[in-house]
């Protein structure tokens, strides 16, 4: 009887012993595919014998689907699942798995390190000093904390995790989400807001919504337009949240006074990005989720929701199932 194998198409990890040892001891094979799958040609030619498919970041388009044969389910390390077609999952009746809370306080830690540093001018003190200057008089007014409104744009279990450590701070605090009742702001202490609302008042605007048509350039000029004059913005959720030029622009003339970015509209980002010179602007490189506790979680994690899809089991991240014949 043949084995039933998870194939992993691509992956950053230094190894993946900790994915094996959660699908071998079931009765699964595990195959790591080198070199790693870039493109949709590289999966198909590659992953043809999947049973489950573990993926980082290549893409698993309608075509790939159609051209994995034996595919039960595919598991995304992380929580986004762009890369994926879901509505072609869904047809073909393939699961498709995320593992959304193996990082709720990395990413939750890493949006409230910009903020405070950008609240409190540190980029850019820190940029003044090293090009010789000293004083903050350039960077003034600084706000208390007290007096500043935290706008977080969605309320899933990340931007929960910001508001309860933001409170701590002293934050006035709103948040808009259409998805969800109202009984869940009320619990945690947050006022809800609709979107336009939440723009016009936010101080610091933390992005954490999923990149979906809705989403997609949402902070662009004509929104940017309408928020508070020096705006800080930070954006750990999808680069395409915004369109980068338009922030550029806005960073420049000082509408938005600055900007913590871990994602963006291309990565790596570009040499030639103008983000890249700006001393109002943090930019890590897609780093938000890490942590060793949070890296060996994610595997353990996508490993048992491979090893659930081979059993025919529907894993814990499940975003798409196939409802039975």
């Amino acid at each position: 009887m043949r084995m039933l194998k998870a194939i992993v198409s691509d992956h950053t990890f230094p190894s993946l012993d900790l994915q094996r040892s959660v699908i071998e001891p079931a009765g699964f094979e595990l195959i790591e595919i080198h070199p790693l799958c870039v493109t949709e040609e590289d999966v198909i030619a590659r992953c043809g014998e999947a049973d489950a498919l573990l993926v980082q970041w290549a893409p698993i388009t309608r075509r790939v689907l159609k051209s994995l044969p034996k595919l039960k389910g595919i598991v995304r390390y992380g929580v986004g699942v762009n890369n994926i077609d879901l509505d072609a999952a869904r047809e073909l009746r393939i699961g498709v798995a995320n593992v959304p809370t193996y990082c709720l306080e990395e990413v939750s830690n890493h949006a409230m390190a910009m903020m405070l540093s950008l609240a409190r001018r540190i980029p850019q003190d820190h940029s003044g000093i090293a090009r010789g200057g000293w004083g903050v008089g350039p960077f003034l007014p600084i706000p208390a904390f007290l007096d500043m409104t935290l706008g977080l744009v969605g309320f899933g279990a990340i931007a929960r995790c910001v508001a309860k450590k933001a409170q701590a701070f002293g934050f006035r605090i709103m948040a808009a989400d259409p998805y969800l009742d109202d009984s869940l702001f009320a619990q945690n202490g947050v006022e809800r807001a609709d979107m336009e609302t939440l723009l016009k008042s936010a101080d610091i605007l933390s992005l954490h919504c999923p990149l979906v048509p809705a989403t997609t350039h949402l902070i662009r000029r004509e929104t940017i337009a309408i928020m508070k004059a020096g705006v800080l913005i930070i954006n750990t959720a999808r680069g395409a949240v915004i369109l980068e030029s338009d922030l550029v622009e806005a960073l420049a003339d000082g509408r938005v006074l600055g900007a913590g970015l871990d994602v963006f509209e291309q990565e790596p980002l570009p040499a030639d990005s103008p983000l890249r010179g700006m001393p109002n602007v943090l930019l890590t490189s897609h780093a938000a989720s890490v942590s060793t506790r949070a890296v060996k979680a994610l595997q353990i994690k996508a490993g048992e929701s491979a090893r659930d899809f081979l059993q025919g089991r529907r894993p814990d991240g499940a975003l798409v199932w196939p409802s039975p014949a």
